[in-house]
């Protein structure tokens, strides 16, 4: 009877660990692209089982910029980037920063999920 007790509650578990998890969207407002930018973007709304974070990237870029301390584009021309990895926490800090003269128009959609 304890075989069939944990097999059931074995089987529930993974049911809802692997059920389709809700996404939050969120797009940063457009800003002065020559000029450094951050936002800490709340998504308490989200609850607090976040596991994953997505930032798109698309536009036209010509310059040099960095996101987030890590991520370096340098581009003259379209840019489609989707960056992804594991995230535990429902606050997002979005940073920006350009390296020298920039130019373009470029949009920035965060989903955590």
């Amino acid at each position: 009877m304890r075989k069939v007790l944990l097999l059931i509650l074995c089987a529930c578990y993974s049911f809802i660990g692997c059920s389709p998890r809700e996404e939050c969207q969120y797009e940063v407002a457009q800003f002065d692209l020559n000029a450094p930018y951050d936002e800490k973007i709340d998504f308490t709304d989200c609850g607090d089982y976040i596991n994953y974070y997505k930032l798109d990237i698309e536009g036209e870029l010509e310059g040099e910029i960095i996101i987030n301390n890590i991520y370096k584009f340098k581009a003259q021309g379209k840019i489609d980037t989707l960056i992804r990895g594991e995230y535990y926490s429902n606050k997002f800090y979005f940073k920006y920063e350009p390296r020298g003269p920039v130019e373009g128009k470029l949009k920035f959609k965060i989903t955590l999920i």
